[in-house]
């Protein structure tokens, strides 16, 4: 088989997998905490390999941009994903979170005036009737604010990621993709150490074997390494392939949900999860 696909299979169902490890860190550690360490590992597994490169440069970081990404998509996106995690399934939380291209695309019709066609349009259109089976079948059969609570920090996750990839597009499009992801990394990883800190302590964690696995595959495997895989993909294989490929992360998901975690998967999650895989796929065709 050729290299690049296994490098594709280990990485989607690995991703899919550290959805259920992020859940179960809470059992260890407060969420904040999970969240800064795990950042703060795949930031310094990647300012080596900035270093080696020669793009190293203090200078960098006072770009703003940088700032501002690390802001959307490490600070924010994390703190809202481990929080809202508190009350929702792993699954769950990566369907939700995958509504992401829906809020991208969304976000280049308005703000960078780059118009959708009536395909993405009917893409975006079923990402929301995803979202509102999801959140409505909740609301009409478990009546359990917290859950909603946290569906909805999700989803705001979401949108975050989403702003997060605009802002690239606009600002940092020429730029090495690793030293962004470093850079941005680093920034974000440091303002949610400020958060753990803050709100919940030093680093308290109940610290074993499994624990310290926990934060070892997410930060090492699941950042580092796999967003350095993924960049490598992109510009090795089609489009096509890496993007419908990305849609089995959350249907790992559910299905490591399941089987490790035991939760059962609701009718609403099916329904909401295939609206949404449908509508990423439409706005993701080429």
């Amino acid at each position: 088989m050729n290299k690049n696909i296994l490098l594709l299979v280990f990485t989607i169902i690995s991703w899919g997998y550290s959805w259920v490890l992020m859940k179960q860190a809470l059992n260890y550690m407060d969420p904040f905490t999970f969240v800064a360490l795990r950042n703060t590992l795949g930031a310094l597994c990647l300012l080596p390999f900035i270093y080696k490169r020669g793009s190293f440069n203090f200078s960098e970081i006072k770009n703003i941009n940088y700032a501002i990404i690390g802001i959307l998509q490490t600070f924010v996106m994390f703190a809202l994903i481990i929080y809202g995690m508190k009350f929702v399934t792993a699954g769950k939380t990566s369907v939700v979170l995958y509504t992401m291209p829906v809020w991208t695309s969304v976000f280049l019709h308005f703000f960078l005036k780059e118009k959708l066609g009536r395909r993405k349009w009917i893409g975006v259109l079923f990402g929301i009737i995803g979202i509102l089976c999801i959140l409505g079948w909740d609301t009409l059969s478990k009546q359990n604010l917290e859950i909603i609570f946290g569906e909805i920090l999700i989803l705001l996750a979401a949108v975050s990621w989403a702003a997060a990839n605009i802002w690239h597009r606009k600002k940092l499009s020429n730029h090495n993709p690793f030293v962004v992801n470093g850079y941005q990394l680093t920034i974000g990883s440091i303002l949610l150490i400020i958060l753990s800190v803050s709100t919940e302590g030093f680093f308290i964690v109940d610290w074993n074997y499994y624990s310290i696995f926990i934060i070892l595959f997410t930060g090492i495997i699941a950042a580092a390494i796999n967003f350095s895989i993924w960049f490598h993909l992109i510009k090795k294989l089609d489009i096509n392939v890496t993007t419908f490929s990305s849609l089995m992360v959350p249907v790992f998901g559910l299905l490591f949900d399941w089987m490790i975690l035991g939760t059962k998967i609701d009718i609403g999650l099916i329904i909401g999860g295939v609206f949404i895989l449908l509508g990423i796929y439409k706005i993701s065709k080429k």
